[in-house]
């Protein structure tokens, strides 16, 4: 197991990228006040991929800003579909944030690219009629695992008002037992890009640095947010259908975790969307959730 893993890392990181895809053209703003279409896409890093799309209305207060984390795999950027307008129109500025993927680096590089787009929402707020006091994220899929890992790395050290997680995979670990034992192509997808996300199989065992900074078994565990939570954590809001495949047990292990050490039971919860399949953004076009997530988000601000 362990060789064909070497193999399967090897292969992906062999692909030599030859040019980024070139971020999508912003559709022309249906609003008046809109910002400039040359100003829709900014970068906040290096790579290519360390990008946000902006999607904002002119205000003559500072309007809180929402950073989207989307899913994918950590292996693709999925689509927001028309959410960030809708946000927009909501009275947030929105960010809709795109980072580096598991085959481009190895976990915590994609922590570290959330912390860098928060850095720049705050440095460039006032571009965008934002309030750099008042940032939240809201997580989709294993973006949600991001979204989850910023609300309790070094108890809510981006000073965020709060976290929105739809379909989380809060907890990458259970992502590989689940995949190990289902025939389920998405499931098993998820267990194999997590797999990649640590460059290693989880074995306690298993402590060797090769192709990571941290040993193998640090990585697996430093990815589990549960591992991470404390009293003084940013609030989230965790969001499952109950037939997700990505199950609720992700978040539900998260809140008691949470819980267990002193989080006050108003600033975690989760919410189950019953007879639903629904999965990450299309969880916030069941009935009342895109309300319940939107009175959430500005419940956080001040």
């Amino acid at each position: 197991m362990r060789r064909t893993l070497l193999i399967l890392v090897a292969a992906v990181l062999a692909i030599v990228v030859t040019s980024a895809a070139a971020p999508a053209t912003p559709a022309a703003p249906s609003l008046p006040v809109a910002v400039k279409a040359e100003s829709a896409t900014q970068q906040y890093g290096t790579h290519p991929r360390q990008s946000v799309n902006i999607t904002w209305n002119k205000s003559p207060a500072p309007r809180p800003a929402v950073i989207l984390i989307t899913g994918g795999y950590w292996y693709t950027h999925a689509s927001w579909a028309t959410w960030e307008k809708q946000f927009a129109d909501q009275g947030l500025q929105v960010f809709a944030m795109k980072y580096r993927l598991n085959f481009d680096e190895v976990w915590p590089a994609q922590r570290d690219d959330v912390a860098s787009a928060v850095k720049w929402v705050r440095d460039n707020a006032d571009r965008y009629d934002a309030d750099p006091d008042n940032v939240l994220l809201v997580g989709s899929s294993a973006g949600g695992q991001m979204a989850t890992d910023a609300a309790t790395c070094g108890t809510n050290a981006l000073g965020l008002k709060g976290i929105v997680a739809l379909s989380p995979v809060a907890s990458p670990y259970r992502a590989w037992q689940d995949g190990n034992t289902s025939t389920v192509d998405k499931i098993r997808k998820l267990r194999d890009n997590a797999t990649l996300l640590a460059r290693c199989y989880p074995d306690p065992a298993d402590n060797s640095t090769t192709y990571r900074k941290t040993g193998c078994w640090d990585t697996w565990r430093d990815m589990e947010s549960k591992n991470a939570v404390n009293k003084g954590d940013a609030p989230m809001l965790l969001v499952h259908s109950d037939s997700d495949f990505v199950p609720p047990v992700h978040s539900t292990g998260l809140e008691t975790a949470a819980k267990a050490a002193g989080v006050p039971a108003s600033d975690v919860s989760t919410r189950i969307v019953t007879g639903s399949t629904a999965h990450g953004p299309a969880l916030l076009g069941t009935p009342g959730m895109f309300t319940t997530v939107i009175s959430w988000l500005k419940g956080r601000t001040t």
